[in-house]
């Protein structure tokens, strides 16, 4: 049986000082059908000259003439994608040998699932764990442990869906949880265990610079668009839910500012998000109705959709 080809993207812009080892890692994985699209985005240190020092055939690198952008820059490089798999490894991301082969092998067994997400140890969850739309966004928004939030490189797409749900939005800082959300309203969402990718945190990094209030913001705004084209099998009940969470955060967040004594960023938050001081007493104390999928398991009877248990189709 042939293997599917696996699109792996590293995105660059000034990253001279590791990019080397992210490339490096890439072409070192034990799983042989990749294509390696590089894209820098236009930097001004010698990150390009690094680059152009490689010379596999599996390698598709390209310099933009100007700065895009960081989503734009993603967006460029999914259009060039071959793969049936894609898989963002940043110009400072590592990737480990045995890394893609392993992505692959897991959404290979559940070819109805949209994405793959590494997890960590959780003890109330058996990886592999498929969640379905409901079940994936009712855990996101309303659970006490949040599988969804990630780095981009824990993330590993089937190409056709990241292209389904309309790739990256290039108006958000945020615009790797908006795809995750996009995605999870749609389709099941593999979680696997361990770790086989490395994103490196370093200060300065652009997700660094995001402010809280702008967070809540692009949060409030994603969400509210995700709200507005749900899946077939997210009830009404749960999308209400998870409107009035998130407005419950921003108020929350909204009446600290308030009294810490910044009540014009306060204020310029609500009106950004359309809500006022009236809606910040209202939603306060909002309790919902919907459970998150994870709540009535623990390690005892760990949430099981995978491993002992497989998963069935959706409309089963």
């Amino acid at each position: 049986m042939q293997q599917p080809l696996v699109t792996v993207i590293t995105v660059t812009y000034n990253s001279a000082k590791f990019v080397r080892d992210t490339i490096e890692s890439v072409l070192a994985q034990t799983y042989s059908p990749i294509e390696y699209i590089i894209a820098d985005d236009h930097s001004r240190d010698n990150t390009w000259e690094i680059i152009s020092e490689y010379n596999d055939p599996r390698i598709r690198a390209y310099q933009n003439e100007v700065n895009l952008g960081e989503y734009n820059n993603r967006n460029k490089a999914i259009d060039l994608a071959k793969g049936e798999y894609l898989l963002f490894i940043d110009g400072d991301d590592i990737i480990f040998p045995h890394g893609i082969g392993y992505f692959t092998e897991m959404m290979n067994l559940f070819p109805m699932a949209g994405m793959a997400i590494q997890k960590g140890y959780i003890n109330n969850v058996l990886f592999p764990a498929l969640l379905y739309p409901r079940e994936a966004l009712s855990n996101h928004y309303l659970g006490q442990t949040d599988l969804l939030s990630s780095s981009f490189a824990s993330n590993f797409f089937r190409t056709a869906v990241i292209r389904e749900v309309g790739k990256l939005n290039a108006q958000l800082a945020t615009g790797d949880n908006d795809i995750r959300v996009k995605i999870a309203a749609r389709f099941p969402v593999l979680f696997i265990a361990g770790w086989v990718s490395w994103p490196r945190e370093t200060p300065g990094q652009a997700a660094s610079r995001v402010t809280p209030d702008k967070l809540l913001a692009e949060f409030a705004a994603y969400t509210s668009t995700v709200m507005r084209q749900p899946s077939e099998t997210i009830d009404k009940l749960l999308l209400e839910d998870i409107q009035r969470s998130v407005k419950r955060k921003i108020a929350r967040y909204a009446l600290r500012e308030m009294l810490s004594g910044r009540p014009r960023k306060a204020g310029a938050l609500l009106k950004k998000v359309g809500m006022d001081w009236k809606d910040v007493r209202q939603h306060y104390n909002f309790r919902p109705v919907s459970k998150d999928v994870l709540e009535k398991h623990d390690a005892i009877n760990p949430f099981n959709r995978g491993f002992l248990y497989p998963a069935r189709p959706l409309n089963e």
